[in-house]
């Protein structure tokens, strides 16, 4: 009953609908009362009985065709007052699965990092589908079937009880029989249901993993090992969906089977009635009996089908409300958030801010001011919580103690559609859609301009919505992509910024993924500019036109750079240095190296590097076996530091070169 309750909703919105297609429905069975007694009144007319209520006797062939036709016409009301029923029924349960989608999908929109870091896309993916599904065959063929058994069983019985109660008690003792089985095997489809379709989200997530990870399959030759773990996979669905075969199948052949027994028990008790002289039962009443009993076939059938597609549809519908039920850690706190903010500067402050996770602290006592219009770079070891405080700007996530503010108001009082919108931000890892180049570079623009439907409202009646805007300002465009050093790249493409991308922007090279997400990010133009480690798939002479294209984008605006090349911090305007969670370093890149600490030893290490890799033939002498230590060290320790860090100037767009060996830094 509360999955019922919170259905409600939806179809409150369609009640209109679903009145007439109910009111439909008992009118239809209401007619097809009649098929039976006209032919009851021709077959006692022609055997020349009588009930003792009226007579038929001696009818005339006219007559007869009278009664015929009679049929024919209850067939044709009844048949469109079903289809009325169906265009109201039907059509309503197609509009409430687009509203259910679209309520879902929105509510998935306002979901934090912190749900989306446990939930797994191809899971989504078949509660939209499969789950959806079955919610919407549910509320439709569900829906009226139910109200056609009720008025089908209700006005049978009336009549089969008026035509022998003695007969109709020798079908009600089936009744107990068949409600006891079908509660039993409803429970048991409920239950196999949802696990088969827990077992299908898992084969949907193992199938998005592979296509998307295509690349990493081939590359190991694991194609065999997939395969195998797929079949298994697939396998267990098997397996599930046979165990709810055997509960789910045999509703109907049960319900058949109760109908023809009933049927033979019918024929021969009315059959010896009629026999022994009764008066006031007729063939022809036998006959009508007969067909009312087999009136209840279907309904008796469709109660099995019927308990499996509620029960499948109640299993699916509770899947999709763990979507509806979860809640954002992040949110517009009522009350707290200030809805007169519509802008941000972009002056940031970070007062003794810690993170924990768990018993974990990530990021302890953290004190930062960076002033808008400041060129900040953030760099120190891996793990050290750089990308956190990027996050804790955007609010992906909010901290555990401490305040972060932004114009000298706390981030948590700033609207989130505000904040984000203001904030452009490049991850580590950029994702890019399956479109053109444009229209990925583009992605940010116009975000406003479309008008947002709000959840819980019917689609009937609603305006027809605006058409997607075209593609975004071309010229805009293409001066981002030029500030972020891809504008060359795309001219050598046949379809230039038309050019469509695959999967994840498989289509380009890492790089070039990088550089296109750096673009994204510059077209907006926005207060706040944060590029988290967003350069490491470039070479230097690429880096160095990125960061000028970025240093003319920056006027006016705050600039977050984190990095772990000194080559890319060296531009900032300040750098602060990161070791577990503490801010252990701050200052200028002169400021920093004079300071003798973690920068000045990262610099060290990285032009020794570069040295050793360009082979540089200035230097004379090998390195000491105390500096080969020292750069086997920071590859170890910090393995991602040390691939970032080595200029690349044969492949700048190819995978990052191995980790150093000593040997290798001897040669």
């Amino acid at each position: 009953m509360d999955s019922f309750r919170s259905l409600l909703p939806y179809l409150k919105m369609h009640s209109r609908q679903y009145l007439i297609g109910m009111l439909a429905v008992i009118v239809a069975n209401s007619v097809n009362l009649l098929y039976p007694y006209l032919v009851r009144r021709i077959i006692d007319g022609l055997t020349g009985q009588t009930d003792g209520v009226s007579t038929t006797a001696g009818i005339t062939l006219d007559q007869a065709g009278w009664f015929a036709a009679g049929i024919v016409l209850v067939s044709l009301i009844a048949g469109g007052f079903m289809l009325v029923m169906r265009r109201q029924i039907v059509v309503a349960s197609r509009q409430m699965e687009y509203e259910i989608r679209r309520d879902i999908f929105a509510h998935l929109q306002t979901l934090d990092k912190n749900y989306y870091d446990r939930a797994r896309t191809g899971d989504l993916m078949n509660r939209l589908t499969g789950d959806l599904g079955a919610v919407r065959e549910m509320l439709g063929f569900g829906g009226w079937q139910i109200v056609n058994i009720v008025t089908v069983f209700v006005s049978s019985f009336a009549i089969m009880f008026r035509l022998s109660w003695q007969l109709t008690l020798i079908v009600l003792l089936l009744i107990p029989f068949i409600i006891g089985i079908l509660a039993y095997l409803a429970r048991l489809i409920n239950a196999r249901h949802k696990a088969a379709q827990e077992q299908n989200s898992l084969i949907a997530a193992k199938a998005q993993e592979n296509f998307s990870g295509a690349r990493v399959v081939k590359g190991y030759a694991i194609e065999a090992r997939e395969i195998e773990e797929y079949r298994a996979m697939n396998l267990e669905l098997l397996r599930r969906n046979i165990a709810l075969t055997k509960v789910d199948g045999p509703l109907r052949s049960f319900t058949t089977l109760l109908i023809g027994i009933a049927f033979g028990v019918i024929l021969y008790v009315g059959g010896r009635m009629i026999l022994g002289g009764s008066e006031t039962f007729t063939v022809g009443m036998l006959v009508q009996y007969l067909l009312m009993l087999g009136r209840l076939a279907w309904p008796m059938m469709m109660v099995g089908w019927i308990t499996g597609v509620v029960q499948r549809g109640l299993a699916s519908w509770n899947r999709l409300r763990e979507i509806l039920d979860a809640r954002p850690h992040v949110y517009d706190a009522p009350g707290r958030t200030d809805t007169t903010i519509k802008g941000i500067r972009g002056d940031i402050k970070f007062d003794h801010v810690s993170l924990k996770y768990g018993n974990n602290t990530v990021l302890n006592d953290v004190n930062l001011h960076v002033p808008a219009g400041t060129f900040l770079g953030i760099t120190g070891p891996t793990g050290s919580g750089k990308t956190l405080l990027s996050q804790l700007i955007t609010r992906s996530i909010d901290p555990t103690g401490g305040t972060v503010s932004i114009d000298g108001t706390d981030v948590r009082r700033i609207p989130l559609g505000v904040l984000r919108d203001n904030i452009s931000i490049v991850p580590q890892e950029p994702f890019l859609f399956s479109d053109t180049i444009a229209n990925n570079i583009g992605f940010g623009l116009g975000n406003a301009e479309l008008p947002v439907v709000p959840t819980g409202v019917s689609v009937v009646g609603l305006p027809k919505m605006p058409d997607i805007p075209p593609n975004p300002d071309p010229e805009r465009v293409r001066r981002a992509a030029a500030l972020a050093g891809l504008a060359g790249d795309v001219e050598d493409f046949p379809n230039k910024y038309d050019t469509m991308l695959g999967e994840r922007g498989v289509t380009l090279s890492g790089g070039q993924r990088q550089r296109t997400a750096i673009a994204r990010a510059i077209v907006r133009e926005p207060a706040i500019l944060i590029l988290d480690d967003s350069l490491s798939a470039v070479d230097t002479e690429t880096e160095r036109r990125i960061i000028d294209g970025i240093r003319e984008v920056a006027r006016g605006r705050t600039v977050i750079l984190i990095a772990h090349r000194v080559s890319t911090l060296r531009h900032a305007d300040q750098i602060v240095v990161l070791e577990e969670g503490h801010i252990t370093e701050q200052g200028t890149h002169d400021e920093l190296l004079v300071l003798g600490g973690h920068y000045a030893e990262l610099e060290r290490l990285q032009r020794l590097a570069s040295d050793l890799d360009n082979d540089d033939p200035d230097i004379q002498t090998q390195p000491t076996p105390a500096e080969q230590e020292s750069v086997r060290q920071a590859a170890t320790i910090a393995p991602a530091q040390a691939s970032r860090d080595l200029p690349r100037t044969d492949q700048p767009d190819q995978p990052q070169p191995p980790e150093l060996q000593p040997e290798q830094v001897t040669k």
